[in-house]
């Protein structure tokens, strides 16, 4: 009720400036004040915009300046608190996380926004170790609330959680939600892939890669798939490729993961390949000597 009043106040007020204007500086003066105003209204979203596009471009520190930027000048927008929130849970600042979309769900009144935030509030509870909860969280939230982001992230929390049979069954009916969430089809390869069904999940990987995923878990898992038939050249460009993108703490996999198994891949090949038999028309006896692709 409360709100409601300082929102029609806020409008009463900006009509009597409007009106104040164009009856005293004229329908220049009236033009320009209102542009003014459109301006600094929605500044908030500008600064949002541009944060957006600064995490695009790998760019973090300069996206949370300019979400900090938009909160200074509306710190009751909810959904920007949101964005902010989730951008200092991937930087690993996971109890600034915690306290920033603690705030913006007191704040949320509407119902899709306050949903989506409780996704990136399960995400924290998840990153704190308090997993049991953050699937509860989900699996009340999905009752009520559809989305891919909410399968993809509860599908990931049942593989998290090792219930390998119920993390199938829900990412099968994920699948059939969403059959084109690049992260839907991360998670039913990986459960695929946990289960050892191995070609299953060679299927599904090989059609996330042609949607171009750009998070390093896809084209790790694969990697891993690829190793189960010895594809290893394959295996190590899926592994050299993950290694090209981004790294968060929201990640499930770390960088070092990924080099520990990249080395581990060239050794495999190097074990299963055998001296070339000839170079140029001659046996080859130096053992030392490069293996010929």
């Amino acid at each position: 009720m409360k709100r409601t009043v300082l929102q029609i106040l806020k409008i009463v007020i900006l009509l009597a400036v409007f009106y104040l204007a164009f009856r005293y500086l004229g329908t220049g003066g009236g033009i320009a004040v209102a542009v003014i105003y459109l301006v600094i209204s929605n500044l908030p979203s500008i600064f949002n915009s541009l944060a957006g596009d600064a995490y695009k471009k790998g760019d973090p520190g300069k996206a949370i300046k300019r979400l900090e930027a938009a909160l200074k000048l509306n710190p009751s927008n909810y959904a920007v608190r949101g964005s902010y929130a989730l951008l200092l849970l991937k930087l690993g600042r996971t109890d600034e996380a915690e306290a920033e979309i603690d705030k913006a769900l007191s704040q949320a009144d509407i119902a899709d926004i306050r949903n989506q935030l409780a996704v990136t509030k399960s995400l924290v509870l998840w990153k704190k170790g308090r997993l049991d909860e953050a699937i509860s969280m989900l699996e009340n939230l999905i009752q009520k609330y559809k989305t891919s982001n909410v399968y993809g992230t509860l599908g990931f929390f049942y593989i998290e959680r090792g219930d390998l049979d119920k993390a199938l069954s829900f990412n099968l009916e994920a699948y059939e939600y969403n059959n084109t969430s690049t992260v839907i089809l991360d998670n039913l390869g990986c459960t695929r892939l946990l289960r050892g069904e191995y070609e299953e999940a060679r299927k599904i990987y090989q059609e996330l890669i042609k949607m171009k995923p750009n998070f390093p878990e896809a084209f790790y898992n694969y990697a891993r798939v690829l190793a189960h038939f010895h594809d290893f050249d394959e295996a190590i460009y899926m592994c050299r490729t993950a290694l090209l993108l981004n790294f968060w703490n929201t990640n499930t996999v770390t960088r070092e993961e990924v080099e520990n198994y990249l080395k581990e891949l060239e050794a495999m090949k190097s074990e299963s390949s055998g001296p070339s038999e000839k170079e140029n028309g001659t046996v080859r006896n130096d053992e030392n000597a490069d293996i010929q692709q």
